[in-house]
């Protein structure tokens, strides 16, 4: 059985922070593939070091999955690289960076790109800070001119007076000009959105908190700006700025054409669990606020993120399309993938109507067909929560010993 890292005091400063919080994996004897449990005993607070706590994304994908994978299947050079396939937030990449791992990423959301990119890239911090302080003068002169968007959407989820701030902070980002700091401040602006609206900050799915008390604005900006700056001197302290990380907008069953090289020598993928709830929703007020910057990162193409992989909910067409969808995205990595690669899939079971879906056995059916050979199985607990829709023990399982939590590594 491996252990976590030591967390002693008199070892903890000489531990890297994102090698404190390693699951502990356990075989299963007997099995064939070789099968292992891993068990994740830490806290949302405590997987969000460094830049993972720059943006709320809501999915079962701790910092410790990626991390645990790059450890066990280093690149055979530094050429090779890392791909996540279903990016989100960035996680896989900045775990690749902090261990100097070349890593892309591809993702159909224009916001996901953003905030992965970054998460996951150097910027100057002290510039950022000049920006700030030259926004909160420009805001404090100008935003008693704006006025509220009037529409029943914007009525529903934001008080008279936060929209009129947020428009106003929004329209000084959109006008700064095109660099990695206003990217940083982009995804600041984006970050607090939630925060300052009237839903509930932790739910994953946004309903009205009608007890909630609303916070000003610039006050959560320029906070969010801070503690971003903070965590982000930290990360770039521990990473090499040259080592590559981007990721890319577009299509994971049509892969950008810059990754037919033959280099990539680990996917890392987490297609969103069967039955989740499809992020355009759940990032709904998110992108409300984020339409005057769409054009600007998708070249123009708009509501392409609204072409996501469809999980919820799970009906009989929508479970086939979501498996359809899962043999053109790995189809896709086969391809690229030069023998002897590697594909880790993050995935779990779900029900419908109370009727189990055994999505990891069809998963596995699927990839095998392909031409992927099983290489290792791992099934996990998870006690870290989302909120109120927290989940204790194998994801979202309640107790229900049929349904998997997997991590399954195949090779190619």
């Amino acid at each position: 059985m491996s252990s976590p890292a030591l967390t002693n005091d008199l070892f903890e400063s000489e531990i890297e922070i994102y090698r404190k919080f390693l699951p502990i994996v356990s075989p299963v004897e007997g099995a064939n593939p070789k099968t292992n449990t891993w068990d994740v005993p830490y806290t949302i607070g405590e997987l969000s070091y460094l830049v993972h706590s720059h943006y709320r994304y809501y999915g079962k994908f701790p910092s410790v999955v990626p991390g645990q994978l790059l450890d066990q299947f280093p690149p055979p050079s530094k050429e090779h690289y890392v791909l996540d396939n279903f990016c989100g937030s960035g996680t896989t990449l900045v775990e690749a960076k902090l261990r100097g791992i070349k890593s892309f990423g591809v993702d159909i959301s224009w916001l996901s790109c953003l905030v992965s990119n970054v998460k996951s890239n150097a910027v100057d911090t002290k510039q950022v800070n000049t920006e700030l302080n030259r926004i909160s003068k420009e805001f404090h002169k100008i935003a008693i001119k704006y006025s509220a968007p009037e529409d029943s959407f914007v009525e529903k989820w934001f008080e008279k007076e936060t929209s009129r701030e947020l428009a106003a902070l929004r329209e000084i980002i959109l006008n700064l000009p095109q660099s990695s700091e206003r990217d940083f401040l982009l995804v600041a602006f984006i970050g607090i959105i939630r925060r300052v609206s009237k839903a509930f900050d932790g739910e994953v799915r946004p309903h009205i908190n009608k007890a909630k008390k609303q916070r000003g604005v610039f006050e959560a900006f320029s906070k969010k700006v801070r503690d971003m700056c903070s965590d982000h001197d930290h990360y770039m302290r521990l990473i090499n700025t040259r080592t590559p990380s981007k990721c890319l907008l577009g299509s994971n069953v049509e892969l950008p054409s810059i990754l037919n090289d033959g280099k990539c020598h680990l996917v890392i993928s987490h297609p969103p669990y069967l039955n989740s709830f499809n992020y355009t929703p759940v990032y709904s007020l998110e992108f409300y606020w984020g339409v005057p910057f769409e054009a600007e990162y998708t070249g123009g193409q708009k509501n392409l993120h609204k072409q996501e992989l469809t999980a919820h909910p799970a009906s009989e067409k929508i479970t086939d399309s979501y498996f359809s969808h899962l043999e053109q995205c790995y189809r896709e990595t086969y391809k690229i993938q030069s023998p002897g690669g590697y594909l880790a899939i993050v995935i779990g079971d779900c029900t419908r109507n109370g009727e189990l879906i055994p999505v990891l056995e069809k998963t596995i059916e699927i990839v095998k067909k392909i031409g992927y050979v099983p290489h290792e199985y791992n099934y996990r607990t998870t006690h870290y929560g989302l909120g109120k829709y927290a989940y204790r023990h194998r994801a979202d399982y309640h107790g229900d010993a049929d349904k998997k939590d997997g991590i399954l590594i195949f090779k190619r």
